[in-house]
């Protein structure tokens, strides 16, 4: 599958809140724009969101995790505290949106719950990621 980065985010702001309704909230109120633009900028960041594909293939690392590790200083800022903890809907907004971005944009058929252990920041626990995908994915300029 060949695809650009705009590709995949006019997807996911066209469709996220039909295909994750209980968080709908997470893209359209105000409250959490600062969050929703966070995960916009990472799948508008091409070589970051190739690693992200990188990572979640080869190591069954959950693209949360590289996400929130990527940007860790800015969710410190974006928090304002230096463990950026985060509410449970906001991580589970988030993991729905890399749902998003994998299951129904990517078209990965598969999805494991697997161990994360961010106990020292952002108190995440579980993730999900993402297997199977339909075709081998090249992200394009």
């Amino acid at each position: 599958m060949r695809i650009t980065t705009q590709e995949i985010r006019e997807k996911v702001i066209a469709l996220f809140a039909d295909i994750y309704h209980p968080f709908k909230e997470f893209q359209q109120n105000i409250i959490y724009k600062k969050y929703w633009d966070k995960c916009i900028e990472a799948i508008s960041h091409r070589e970051l969101l190739s690693h992200m594909i990188f990572c979640n293939d080869l190591f069954e690392i959950p693209p949360i995790k590289t996400f929130l590790m990527y940007y860790q200083a800015d969710f410190v800022k974006i928090t304002g505290d230096e463990k950026a903890e985060l509410t449970s809907f906001i991580k589970k907004s988030m993991g729905a949106f890399w749902g998003m971005v994998f299951k129904f944009v990517l078209q990965y058929q598969g999805q494991k719950n697997v161990s994360v252990s961010m106990n020292k920041v952002f108190m995440l626990k579980t993730a999900s990621y993402f297997s199977e995908p339909k075709e081998r994915i090249i992200l394009e300029e």
